[in-house]
């Protein structure tokens, strides 16, 4: 009977020492468990507070991205109409004769000479500096290819234009040119961003019933009716803030 006590006693310090153990053991447990749960929430604070910095450098790089993008748009714009301004300058003394019939070995200087005559301008070999024929920037049918014509000096080139202009048309026949009788058309020596502008122009005037569309010292104008004002239409923005007056668009 003793002999069961004793063992009984035994057994159950045993089984205190092994509870004593595992509540040690569950101690040592839950503190690992808070301090892994306090590194995850600064884990988490870390990623959140790092997510937060990137979205705000993603949206700083757009930024910095759009400005950059503006900013060259801007110069680039700047840079190509000081070009055109510096081509335009270049073409100052150039008139450009359109619709006159090409012919072998045919006489340049002679024509102009002769538009001379029927517009009482009188034009001489010595006032040219030079004469030729240019192709079409895009595909023009059956067209003949336009001539510039380069004069001395402004005033010439000027006085040229003044002269064809007062008597508002001049035909082929007008000129000895043989064949049915054409249109010719003198202007100015425009750049391929003027002559575009300047095309853009007249389908406008063509549209809007815009009376006179002409070209003076290398800007195009536009008059609605002899009575109104001239605009000077100078790029495609002040063609458009005139379309709200007539309620149109421009294609």
């Amino acid at each position: 009977m003793l002999a069961i006590r004793d063992e009984i006693h035994g057994n159950l310090a045993e089984i205190m020492s092994e509870i004593k153990s595992l509540r040690s053991d569950h101690i040592v447990l839950k503190r690992t468990v808070d301090n892994l749960e306090a590194d995850l929430s600064s884990l988490k604070c870390s990623v959140q507070l790092q997510t937060e910095e990137l979205n705000s450098l993603d949206v700083r790089v757009k930024e910095i991205s759009t400005a950059a993008s503006e900013r060259t748009t801007v110069a680039v714009s700047h840079f190509e109409s000081k070009i055109d301004a510096l081509e335009q300058q270049a073409r100052q003394c150039n008139v450009e004769i359109c619709n006159i019939p090409e012919r072998r070995n045919e006489n340049l200087t002679g024509i102009v000479e002769a538009i001379g005559s029927a517009i009482k301008f009188q034009v001489e070999q010595r006032d040219i500096v030079s004469i030729h024929r240019v192709p079409h920037a895009q595909s023009d049918g059956n067209r003949p290819k336009n001539i510039i014509v380069k004069f001395c000096t402004r005033i010439q080139r000027d006085n040229f234009l003044s002269s064809f202009r007062k008597g508002k048309t001049l035909k082929t026949d007008q000129v000895g040119i043989p064949g049915t009788s054409s249109a010719i058309f003198i202007n100015e020596h425009l750049t391929l961003k003027r002559k575009q502008l300047f095309r853009k122009c007249r389908e406008f005037a063509r549209k809007n019933q815009y009376k006179y569309v002409w070209i003076k010292n290398a800007i195009v104008l536009l008059r609605e009716r002899d009575d109104s004002a001239a605009f000077a239409i100078r790029c495609d923005d002040d063609l458009a803030k005139i379309v709200p007056k007539k309620n149109a668009r421009i294609s």
